[in-house]
């Protein structure tokens, strides 16, 4: 872990323990805090979504580094509060988290947003198999495209997420529960097994802000 990282943490991890030397973050209708927001990823975040907010593929747990702001404030925002129930592995925990005194604060949301839209992201992404990334395009550019772009990259002032680069299996669990994760938005999905994991596999591959596979 490098130097400052390994700062961050033990004074977050004395914050924690220290009663009245909690870390505050900025008034509410002020700037977000990035610095803070690592404070705060690096106090709550870690142990599921790692050091540098990469996520881990083959636990279905997502990148968050480099997601769209917007989207993660609405998406913290409802965890929070419960309107995002989440998976029934890893739902819990991230409302327990998000429920934390020094994080459940619009403040405190901005900020760790305003620190993992600014991380980098993920070079290296879960991939699956490569077998049918022709019918995996073809899907994408009919179903997704309108609203997340043809690179995935998203759009900041929709709040629609970067899809482009996420873990091949997260991707395809979100697409096993497509209705609810678009709150009813869009109505075609592909409906096969075969033909969602083309599509996962596909989006995982996209490089955001570039050109696709």
């Amino acid at each position: 872990m490098p130097l400052r990282a390994l700062v961050l943490v033990m004074a977050a991890w004395l914050a924690g323990t220290a009663g009245e030397a909690v870390a505050e973050p900025p008034a509410a209708g002020g700037a977000p805090d990035p610095h803070h927001g690592e404070v705060l990823y690096l106090r709550h975040c870690v142990p599921c979504h790692g050091g540098h907010a990469w996520g881990d593929g083959p636990r279905e747990i997502p990148a968050l580094a480099g997601q769209r702001e917007t989207y993660l404030i609405e998406q913290l925002t409802r965890f929070a509060s419960g309107e995002r129930p989440g998976s029934e592995m890893h739902g819990p925990a991230m409302r327990d988290t998000l429920r934390a005194a020094d994080v459940n604060r619009p403040a405190a949301i901005h900020d760790l947003a305003a620190y993992l839209a600014r991380a980098s992201a993920d070079p290296k992404p879960e991939l699956g198999r490569g077998r049918s990334l022709a019918a995996g395009k073809s899907a994408y550019l009919s179903a997704c495209a309108s609203c997340h772009g043809e690179d995935g990259a998203g759009a900041e002032d929709r709040a629609t997420p970067r899809i482009g680069g996420q873990h091949y299996r997260y991707v395809l669990s979100r697409l096993r529960e497509f209705r609810s994760a678009h709150r009813g938005r869009v109505q075609a999905v592909p409906a096969s097994a075969e033909e969602q994991q083309a599509l996962a596999d596909y989006i995982a591959r996209l490089p955001a802000g570039g050109s696709g596979p």
